[in-house]
């Protein structure tokens, strides 16, 4: 795809509602159009206290156009961004004949903007009315985003002042599935890096601890995420648990999870290990019910696995658990979905996480020569369309959500819970409202600062091996100094 833009709008939000109208397009400066390349234009224009946006649309000899005109109010950038995001949504909707679901709506975080749209005092019905008229959802899309935020503003007027929360990164899974761009591992030879992965690991929680602890903060919640964290044996979770409760009484945190999303690497004597220790949210991920869809995914466990790890669960007294799903996959259907989604629901998880099959670039089913793009979402939109409608129907509400590039049809993903059963920690990820330290390869820890606003971000490598070879001298210098600094200047 080729990109001709004259106006100073944003050239990441064009891309981004490009791929609305052509999923899994490529942009490239010195790209060769061809009769099958689509070019858009973008050209902007302001006048008086408006701006005036027309783009085209051209492939081949077939060339449509939108244009609009949006009053500047709030802020220019912001009147721009809309103006280029209804003009390009005209003409992508000439030209494909499809209306997106969820209009002109970019980014990860769509609740951002409707929660401060409820906050600012506008009531539920005057929510959905903006978010259809000024953002063109449909009235689905604007009735659930609505719901979303309610339910977070809830859970939000409760964070409690001078807390935070710990991210725990254990990159490791005994295999990799198709789907997955995680930076996680699974030959043997990586999974060999474990125990000096640990000990490192163990080592740099006492810096964070250290830092939490001189920047007046208390810890609120923990997350043991990957990867797969119950890719540990039972001893090693055990050495993660005794350098958590050396620093913090676990029974005063307001949640602690453990993600086991990999029903094949779930023991009684871990997950017995781990509610002992306080956890009290774990993750287990069938993703679809469906062995020959499992199979295809490079899942190498089966529908039974799960069903044992779940009973295993609750016969462990794990109080929360969380089960995600993921619509759309490869060789899934409707119908098959559909039997995944009410089989779930008749087991009553307290969490569950309704995902739409997302293609990422490092995925190994985006070069697998499969055709896994679609607009219109097809059967993946049928079954999310269903399962939201059933997990409403069967109690669970809608509080957090958040959107990815390349998703099939342009799609969501939502976490429905039972009332008071909320993933705190999936809330404070999304929205960004508290501190998060995390370490670990591959995490990054995000700083705060509500007023301004502000968010700093500190990363990690990358990969294991790399972080594993950080001197105690990169640490200080490329993590401790940097958070450090962050609340020198409050």
């Amino acid at each position: 795809m080729k990109l001709i833009i004259e106006s100073d709008v944003s050239e990441y939000y064009v891309q981004t509602l490009c791929l609305i109208f052509f999923p899994g397009s490529k942009f490239k400066v010195d790209e060769v159009v061809t009769e099958e390349t689509p070019v858009v234009r973008v050209v902007t224009k302001d006048i008086d206290d408006s701006i005036y946006a027309y783009v085209t649309i051209t492939v081949g000899d077939t060339t449509t156009e939108g244009e609009h005109t949006e009053h500047i109010r709030a802020s220019r950038e912001k009147a721009l961004k809309i103006s280029v995001g209804k003009a390009l949504f005209i003409a992508g909707e000439k030209y494909s004949g499809y209306t997106p679901h969820w209009g002109i709506m970019t980014g990860i975080r769509p609740s951002k903007i409707s929660r401060e749209l409820y906050q600012s005092g506008l009531s539920e019905a005057q929510v959905r009315k903006v978010l259809r008229n000024e953002y063109f959802l449909n009235p689905k899309k604007a009735s659930l985003l609505t719901s979303v935020s309610v339910n977070e503003a809830k859970i939000i007027r409760n964070i409690k002042p001078h807390t935070c929360s710990l991210y725990i990164s254990i990159p490791f899974c005994p295999t990799r599935c198709a789907y997955c761009s995680f930076v996680s591992f699974s030959t043997k030879r990586l999974l060999s890096l474990i125990p000096e992965y640990l000990e490192r690991l163990i080592k740099d929680m006492d810096r964070v601890f250290s830092l939490i602890k001189n920047a007046g903060l208390t810890l609120s919640t923990v997350y043991i995420g990957g990867g797969t964290p119950t890719t540990l044996t039972a001893e090693q979770l055990s050495m993660i648990f005794d350098k958590i409760d050396s620093f913090v009484d676990v029974s005063t945190l307001e949640e602690f999870t453990l993600e086991a999303g990999r029903p094949d690497t779930i023991t009684k004597e871990k997950l017995e290990l781990a509610v002992s220790r306080g956890v009290t949210r774990v993750s287990i991920n069938p993703q679809t019910l469906n062995d020959a869809v499992l199979e295809g995914i490079g899942r190498k466990h089966t529908v039974e696995d799960f069903y044992k790890a779940f009973d295993i669960a609750r016969e462990a007294g794990v109080k929360y658990i969380n089960t995600d799903l993921i619509a759309g996959l490869p060789g899934d259907s409707y119908r098959s979905f559909s039997k995944t989604v009410d089989a779930i629901l008749k087991l009553r998880p307290e969490n569950i996480t309704i995902h739409t099959f997302s293609i990422k670039k490092a995925a190994d089913i985006a070069s697998s020569g499969q055709s896994v793009y679609s607009i219109t979402g097809g059967e993946a939109f049928k079954s999310v369309d269903y399962s939201q409608l059933k997990a409403k129907l069967a109690g669970y509400l809608p509080y957090y959500i958040y959107r990815q590039k390349n998703t099939v049809g342009n799609l969501e993903n939502v976490g429905f819970s039972l009332p008071g059963a909320e993933g705190l920690y999936n809330i404070y990820i999304m929205e960004e409202l508290t501190h998060i330290f995390a370490i670990g390869a591959g995490s990054v820890t995000k700083l705060v600062d509500r007023d301004i606003p502000k968010i700093e971000r500190v990363f990690m490598p990358k990969y294991p091996y790399e972080y594993l070879k950080m001197t105690d001298e990169d640490i200080e210098k490329q993590y401790e100094s940097k958070v450090r600094a962050f609340f020198e200047e409050q």
